[in-house]
């Protein structure tokens, strides 16, 4: 008896939970529910009307709500990656840019009037993405470039050692090759000192290169929302450029939005304006982590500063002029990651949409990803070698016995060319090469 009734009992469990699956399934969200969720995210511009166009882009049988079969319609045709962070932003901004191209929002008749009394379309309102979204691009863009710089660390200091002016002089010339340099600092210091000066590069990589990326596609995000390339015209002229036909599985144009919003196309930024947005956040995240690349370069050289991050830095502080000490040659190194950052960017965004012109459309793997960048960046070194030497020249000049010999920036192009001619300006390309695609 106990049995059955232990019996009877689990049944029981899994019908209430069937039936209450079954209830979740049916269950549909009103505006308010949806307005509810989109505040929950932290997007406050949204209002009482962008949830009403919400519900009304996959609302299919005129309802006034939305089920979860409607969602889940909608849910597929966005990325996988967008799918699981960024579904309901989506869908709020799909539902604005159909209100705009007239495909969602009031109802047909108030719709009808609305253009009868004005003439116009709904203006196309942007929303800020959930407040969770910038903060995982910072810590995901940081990590990242912890583990690529203690990755390339070794090559970072050959470099370093190779274009410091104690370096380059009548040391022997196998102490110019990256190999040399290693042995070298292997022999002195053991494998330990393969990272020296790699501390201060993981401290500057967390807000340098988040900063800069976040910077540079908050740019270009402003300028297609200045030219009015967000949303259903980005989609619609991608769909275009395929020569393929858009389908709608929801009312109206809504399709044509859902397919292109919140996807800015970098097609859509000419080269100037790609160029500008990079050499900007370059420019920004180099003035405001600048005393960290003094610091290293100082720490890489040989017999440079010694001891922990904070000590090195105390005594750069108080053996080298204060403050000041912590911006030497910032001119040239400004320049570079103006020029570098600017024409990786562009060049990056040039080569991957040459890559998915030649492929019919198809976004590049992460390991093309990868090979794209690099070769972007062997671009950037290339250009940008000569500033790299002035400005680690200028940086270690009189720390450890070294002479102070240039005046400044182009003086130390001008002493670099004729002690060691045109090539000297290239010193530790090599090292460069090397460690870009790992990185």
């Amino acid at each position: 008896g106990g049995g059955g009734g232990g019996g009877g009992g689990f049944g029981g469990d899994d019908a209430a939970a069937g039936l209450a699956a079954a209830a979740r399934l049916t269950a549909r969200l009103t505006a308010d529910d949806t307005l509810t969720a989109v505040r929950a995210l932290g997007i406050e511009s949204a209002d009482s009307t962008d949830a009403a166009r919400m519900v009304a882009l996959l609302d299919r049988d005129g309802a006034g709500s939305v089920g979860f079969h409607d969602f889940r319609r909608y849910v597929a045709l966005l990325p996988e990656a967008q799918a699981r962070s960024n579904a309901t932003w989506n869908w709020l901004s799909a539902a604005t840019t159909a209100a705009a191209a007239g495909g969602a929002g009031p109802a047909p008749d108030a719709r009808q009037q609305q253009r009868k009394n004005d003439g116009k379309r709904p203006a196309r309102r942007e929303h800020d993405k959930p407040s969770t979204q910038p903060m995982k691009q910072l810590f995901a863009g940081g990590l990242a470039g912890i583990i690529a710089k203690t990755a390339v660390a070794p090559l970072d200091r050959a470099r370093t050692m190779i274009q410091d002016v104690g370096c380059s002089g009548s040391d022997g010339g196998a102490r110019r090759t990256v190999t040399g340099v290693c042995g070298q600092v292997l022999r002195e210091e053991g494998p330990l000192g393969l990272f020296r000066g790699n501390l201060v590069s993981a401290l500057k990589v967390v807000p340098a290169n988040a900063l800069q990326f976040a910077i540079f596609h908050n740019m270009k995000d402003a300028i297609q929302r200045g030219k009015g390339v967000v949303g259903e015209e980005a989609g619609g002229a991608e769909q275009r450029r395929r020569g393929g036909a858009v389908h709608a599985p929801f009312r109206g144009g809504a399709a044509q939005a859902v397919k292109g919003v919140g996807v800015p196309k970098s097609a859509d930024l000419t080269v100037a304006e790609r160029l500008a947005s990079g050499a900007t956040a370059g420019a920004i995240s180099t003035v405001v982590c600048y005393p960290l690349d003094v610091l290293k370069s100082q720490m890489s050289v040989q017999g440079g500063l010694k001891g922990s991050v904070v000590s090195a830095a105390l005594q750069l502080f108080r053996e080298q002029g204060g403050a000041r000490a912590f911006y030497k040659g910032l001119g040239p190194t400004l320049l570079a990651d103006i020029i570098g950052s600017g024409l990786g960017f562009t060049l990056y965004d040039t080569f991957n949409g040459v890559y998915r012109t030649l492929n019919g459309g198809r976004k590049p793997s992460p390991a093309e990803k990868g090979i794209l960048g690099g070769f972007s960046a062997c671009v950037c070194v290339t250009a940008t070698q000569p500033l790299e030497v002035v400005m680690t020249r200028m940086r270690v000049q009189g720390v450890g016995g070294r002479p102070v010999l240039y005046k400044n920036a182009v003086d130390c192009l001008r002493v670099s060319v004729r002690q060691g001619g045109f090539r000297s300006l290239w010193l530790g390309t090599g090292a460069a090469y090397v460690k870009i695609f790992p990185q």
